[in-house]
């Protein structure tokens, strides 16, 4: 039997298509407040928290560098597209959703984002409701890459984080999974898979979608499918 009974979704480059808003108002922001922030940066921080992000920048752009100015400033930013534009959905949400509900594959989401912002945005991209059990950032003491979110997630699901899989985008989300010792599940976003990905991870995916057959070559469905064709066969 498989050792897998639940799923843990990151929201922002997993379920939304919304890192790419964040990098660029990250840039946006900097800019606008007279620091010289490199892509490389704004890709860096993907999913970081404050306690990890503020030592990064400032160890580049030094001490004096204002880093709650500027994600404050980011988040306004990031507010006035969304109003203006929009969430999107990643591609294959429908599908995998649908292969958990019918293989009793209990999920929930935990995602940097605040809870309350977390649900405004997926009821944006059309998704209110899809998720029963939703951990934001604001209700961890510390933030990813640490593996916190990922223990109060899995412990929503009632699993062990070891019988759970985490489906990340960014480096940052992959320490945190890893660290909680869920089994990880990479579909990347705004850079490819690092070095060793391929090693330490359960699978990388092209896209939602095609995490279903990663978790069918773990025993995941066969059972519901074994009993769709006995009832066929009737």
């Amino acid at each position: 039997m498989s050792t897998i009974r639940g799923l843990i979704f990151d929201m922002d480059g997993v379920l939304l298509d919304t890192e790419k808003i964040y990098f660029h108002c990250w840039l946006q922001s900097a800019k606008e407040l007279g620091y010289p922030m490199s892509e490389e940066a704004a890709l860096h921080v993907r999913s970081c928290c404050a306690a990890h992000a503020l030592p990064y920048f400032r160890q580049l752009y030094g001490e004096n560098f204002d880093y709650f100015k500027v994600r404050d400033r980011r988040r306004e930013l990031v507010s006035q597209y969304i109003a203006e534009h929009g969430v999107e959905q990643k591609s294959g949400i429908a599908e995998l959703l649908q292969f958990c509900r019918e293989s009793g594959l209990p999920y929930a989401i935990a995602t940097a984002t605040s809870k309350e912002l977390a649900e405004q945005r997926l009821e944006l991209a059309g998704l209110a409701g899809q998720f029963p059990q939703i951990v934001g950032g604001d209700q961890v003491l510390h933030g990813k890459p640490d593996p916190d979110i990922y223990l109060v997630a899995a412990k929503a699901l009632h699993l062990p984080p070891e019988q759970c899989v985490a489906i990340e985008d960014s480096p940052n989300g992959v320490i945190a999974g890893l660290s909680a010792h869920c089994n990880v599940i990479l579909v990347p976003d705004l850079t490819p898979p690092e070095a060793g990905d391929r090693d330490r991870l359960f699978g990388i995916a092209e896209n939602l979608k095609e995490v279903i057959p990663l978790l069918q070559a773990a025993g995941i469905g066969e059972k519901e499918h074994a009993k769709k064709s006995c009832i066929g066969s009737l």
